[in-house]
């Protein structure tokens, strides 16, 4: 058997923490009303919140991915984390959906591309006019004009909502 006799190394000089959301977190605190310099105490605080759950958030994911098999996190993955937070959950399907249509608009103006797809273009925002243009109280398929039959004679029957005189 052979034992290691060298003393173990040790970090003779303190290791500082890496701050990575100073700058966010300072022009957070200024939108929300903060003086124009926070005090470094707080911001410090923050960020080592924020740090904490960042890294809670990603072994929760992690876990989670290597129950279902994998030794990577997805995207897909997030939601499992954030099952409890409905707020949280239903802000990550909002952005996740953002940025899929984001993708998406990519695609379609993807140079070689442009010309072939101005008329998709077209009709998706004919379609999103058409979901925007709808009224709170309107009815979502107008019926049609009836007509009844009596006789020779053609009586047209008016709906309430109808324009005609």
């Amino acid at each position: 058997m052979s034992y290691n006799t060298q003393p173990p190394i040790t970090n003779t000089k303190r290791r500082r923490k890496q701050r990575l959301f100073t700058r966010d977190i300072e022009q957070l605190l200024y939108s929300l009303g903060d003086g124009p310099y926070s005090s470094d105490q707080t911001v410090n605080a923050l960020e080592e919140t924020l740090v904490t759950y960042l890294s809670d958030l990603c072994h929760t994911t992690l876990q989670f991915a290597r129950n279902q098999g994998r030794s990577r996190v997805k995207i897909d993955d997030f939601p499992f984390a954030l099952r409890n937070d409905p707020y949280k959950l239903s802000r990550l399907e909002y952005i996740i959906n953002q940025s899929q249509k984001i993708e998406k608009a990519k695609k379609i103006f993807d140079d070689k591309n442009v010309v072939s797809n101005i008329s998709a273009i077209e009709k998706d925002n004919d379609d999103n006019d058409d979901d925007n243009n709808k009224h709170k109280y309107e009815q979502p398929n107008p019926k049609k004009k009836k007509r009844k039959v009596t006789g020779n004679v053609t009586l047209r029957q008016h709906d309430e909502g109808s324009d005609e005189n």
